[in-house]
């Protein structure tokens, strides 16, 4: 596998949140089984538009040939979802959250990873 399969893989998942997000929070809200107030519909729709952002930076991780830039694409993308899953984790324990939350938290986790992979142990292939 290379970083370029990863980040095609990861972009889909970004578009298919990041559009959700921004354009359809109350849906999203559903798909978790919360019911959102005022403010949570404005800062999803504030993390929608983020989200589209890291796709962007997907995007141009595929495209670029400098290994520098697309290290340095992974090492955003691992921060963001390392900090995805913590978040994830934290506010799924709380119990407040349905089944669907265990799904997003275990996306986290394998995207977290994969990045981490290519970063530390597959150092040549970035």
């Amino acid at each position: 596998m290379k970083l370029r399969h990863l980040l095609t893989v990861n972009i889909f998942i970004a578009l298919f949140f990041g559009g959700t997000c921004t354009f359809f929070p109350r849906f999203v809200f559903g798909l978790y089984g919360i019911v959102p107030d005022a403010a949570a519909i404005w800062v999803t729709g504030l993390v929608g538009g983020s989200i589209l952002g890291f796709a962007t930076l997907m995007w141009y991780g595929i495209k670029t040939v400098s290994a520098e830039t697309r290290r340095a694409i992974a090492i955003a993308l691992l921060v963001q979802d390392a900090t995805g899953f913590i978040a994830s984790l934290v506010f799924q324990l709380t119990g407040k959250v349905n089944f669907f939350g265990w799904l997003s938290l275990a996306m986290y986790c394998i995207l977290a990873l994969g990045y981490a992979y290519f970063l530390f142990v597959r150092k040549e292939r970035i």
